[in-house]
């Protein structure tokens, strides 16, 4: 059936790796089986490794998340990020699962990467109470502590260019179980990044009637990493569902924040009193058409 027929893939795509990890420890280096086999954790599929005996080192986006978690441990500090295996980046990989207590043998499978996603998905970015001043040229800022918990429902804050507070709103930064900051549909990543106002999307149902703010690109922290082009679609909406009351828990999203309708609409208002366009929705296009009118930053606070 198909977890049984998603598993087989899994393990068919590794073979090309591990026949390079057999050969290797044929010549005296040692593998933990266990750790190369292991289903990965979201964002990572596959298992990551330095060889000399590869035709080409692997690259690619996992691999430019891999060295940037790498480069925040205290065992790697200031690792390059190129997005392609490297001596450096296996040797990174070694150190830390020394720190942890894994097994040191450079092969970055399920414990590691459990781990290594355990202990820096955090990025450290801060922005004190959300009042980092606006650069220049931008119209509004919105704000948003979160926690770790993503289940735990914060306060997100609207500002004009001058740091004067408009609107207060509820928000709910979950994506879909089990998917964390570096999967697409997971948490709302966190850091600084470049916001526009756009029409409305298409299903009032998902997104609620009104225009909606889109996250265009990142310019610290997570969303640095991962805005565009890891995660792109990343939006402030809201959404109608029949018989839910302000009350009630909001629903999760695909990666999106999610505000109550009310909120939506006043945001909206709001930003068109103070000279904010709404841009023509481009869907996801890039690069991003317009010039954006707003910054986001989200902060995890604990």
């Amino acid at each position: 059936h198909p977890p049984h027929s998603r598993m087989v893939s899994h393990y068919i795509s590794l073979l090309p790796n591990l026949l390079i990890l057999l050969l290797e420890g044929a010549n005296g280096d040692h593998y933990d089986s266990v750790e190369a086999l292991g289903e990965l954790p979201c964002p990572f599929s596959r298992v990551l490794f330095w060889s000399s005996a590869a035709a080409e080192p692997l690259s690619g986006k996992d691999v430019t998340i891999l060295q940037t978690l790498l480069s925040r441990s205290p065992s790697s500090p200031g690792l390059e990020v190129t997005g392609t295996m490297n001596r450096e980046t296996g040797v990174a990989i070694t150190s830390f699962q020394s720190s942890c207590g894994l097994l040191s043998d450079g092969v970055f499978g399920n414990n590691t990467a459990v781990a290594l996603l355990n202990s820096h998905t955090y990025d450290e970015y801060t922005d004190p109470g959300g009042l980092n001043p606006i650069p220049e040229g931008f119209l509004y800022k919105v704000y948003i502590p979160v926690h770790a918990d993503r289940n735990i429902e914060v306060t997100g804050f609207l500002y004009s260019a001058n740091m004067t507070l408009l609107h207060k709103f509820p928000a709910r930064l979950h994506g879909h179980p089990g998917k964390n900051q570096f999967c697409t549909s997971g948490n709302t990543p966190t850091g600084l990044g470049l916001f526009d106002l756009n029409s409305p999307e298409p299903d009032p149902h998902l997104y609620g009637p009104y225009p909606i703010n889109r996250v265009v690109s990142g310019l610290k922290g997570n969303m640095k990493l991962l805005l565009p082009p890891i995660r792109n679609g990343i939006l402030l909406h809201t959404f109608e569902i029949k018989g839910w009351k302000p009350s009630m828990p909001m629903q999760n999203s695909a990666g999106c924040i999610h505000t109550h309708p009310t909120d939506q609409k006043m945001i909206w208002d709001i930003l068109i009193s103070i000279g904010v366009k709404v841009r023509e929705n481009p869907f996801g296009e890039l690069p991003y058409p317009f010039k954006p009118q707003g910054i986001i930053s989200i902060v995890q606070i604990d």
